[in-house]
């Protein structure tokens, strides 16, 4: 016997003449995902499952695997399983030796026995060569649970714990309940997106919903002070990203300090200051944007949230640039937002204090602009708008990550291939 770990993909059986590639794509991401965490395991593809070969015989040590996995993009569920193989036992014979299948269902069940709780089997048998019945294999295991364990009530359809049996003519899989992956479709298939990341809640999950659409994510961050390239690892903003990355893939944060921008505007009391700044973000987001091949940009914004995020507002910010910008929070409440990035282990790191540099720029702003009363404010108060942007530009700071691991910091912005 084996461990073997089972993937079911979700959208990607219904891509047609496309299904290969966003499979092979899905195959990488996860022997990336398990490459980062030491586990050079052989991942294969079979008809419409994908195989991981767990390589030790160490149920926890796979089990964390399976738990790891299930976080990667595409996935509709997976499981850890028993394997064994047709080649070793010869199942497909006239009068096949079940006693190794009926072991395994004796040791999950006493694992598995809850109180008060019902079970049931699942016997799948793709190979009619098997000379057993489904109905019969089923009833002979039940049996063996019903004598060597405390598991009594039987539910069909609604039981609290299933014990799956698949037989195929390359073996036997044998395994309990099944993990729900996150769907979606495998990073890297769909394109790239640059995502405004601000301190709190809703800018991480937007980005997490975008690379769950399959968009490789990358990040740019707007602060009030400049970090060093020995300090930039222990903000708060750096390690968001590093625990997105373990589900992102590899993701790149450009850390822009506003100062020049907070400089031009200090001798000027406009009310619309805030609006202004975001439509600064995005203009300086674009340029980064078109350095490294990205096709839109990202916000959390949630409509009506906040004062900057009211229709009027949010249209003067578009009218900024010509890349189309995405909002995937917009009709979110609040605790929807909270309930993802508890699931996204990242409650934590985000509840950490944090002064976000739309709070620092405007106390009471406007929730209503028109984008040619802005670019008037504009032409008026912003001297030199390009000198603004460069200026800005050249202070930036990026970090790289890949699966929760650091892969280099440097000052500037690089390309996409870097």
């Amino acid at each position: 016997m084996r461990y073997r770990i089972i993937v079911s993909y979700a959208e990607l059986a219904l891509k047609g003449r496309n299904r290969s590639q966003f499979v092979k794509r899905l195959r990488q991401n996860i022997r990336r995902k398990l490459k980062s965490l030491d586990m050079n395991w052989e991942v294969i593809s079979i008809h419409d499952r994908i195989f991981v070969e767990v390589a030790e015989k160490d149920a926890q040590l796979a089990n964390k695997a399976v738990e790891e996995i299930a976080r990667i993009p595409g996935i509709a569920w997976l499981s850890f399983v028993h394997w064994f193989s047709e080649k070793q036992y010869r199942f497909l014979q006239t009068e096949p030796d079940m006693q190794p299948i009926h072991d395994v269902i004796k040791t999950m069940a006493q694992e598995t026995y809850q109180p008060g709780k019902t079970f049931a089997l699942n016997i799948k048998r793709s190979d009619k060569n098997f000379a057993i019945s489904s109905q019969d294999l089923a009833r002979q295991l039940a049996l063996t649970i019903y004598e060597n364990s405390e598991w009594q009530n039987v539910d069909l359809k609604n039981a609290d714990q299933f014990f799956y049996v698949n037989i195929s003519s390359r073996g036997i899989s044998v395994h309990t309940n099944k993990i729900r992956g996150t769907g979606g479709l495998p990073v890297s298939t769909t394109g790239r997106i640059l995502t405004l990341l601000s301190g709190g809640f809703d800018s991480p999950v937007a980005a997490w919903l975008m690379a769950n659409r399959g968009c490789n994510v990358d990040f740019v961050h707007f602060s009030a002070s400049h970090h060093t390239l020995d300090d930039v690892e222990n903000y708060k903003i750096t390690r968001i990203v590093k625990k997105l990355s373990e589900i992102t893939g590899r993701s790149r944060l450009y850390i822009v300090p506003y100062t020049h921008f907070d400089m031009a505007l200090l001798e000027h009391n406009l009310a619309y200051d805030l609006i202004l700044f975001r439509r600064f973000m995005a203009r300086v987001s674009e340029r980064i944007m078109q350095t490294i091949n990205a096709q839109a940009l990202v916000t959390g914004d949630n409509l009506g949230q906040v004062a900057s995020q009211t229709l009027e507002n949010i249209n003067s910010m578009n009218q900024a640039i010509t890349a189309p910008i995405l909002r995937p929070l917009l009709t979110y409440n609040k605790e929807q937002i909270i309930e993802l990035s508890k699931n996204l282990d990242l409650f934590d790191v985000c509840c950490e204090p944090y002064k976000d540099c739309c709070a620092l720029i405007s106390k009471n702003p406007r929730t209503k602009s028109k984008a040619d009363l802005m670019e008037k404010l504009e032409v008026n108060h912003l001297d030199d708008y390009e000198e603004l942007i460069v200026e800005t530009l050249a202070e930036t700071t990026e970090v790289a990550y890949r699966y929760g691991q650091l892969l280099y910091k440097n000052d500037g912005v690089n390309d996409a291939e870097s």
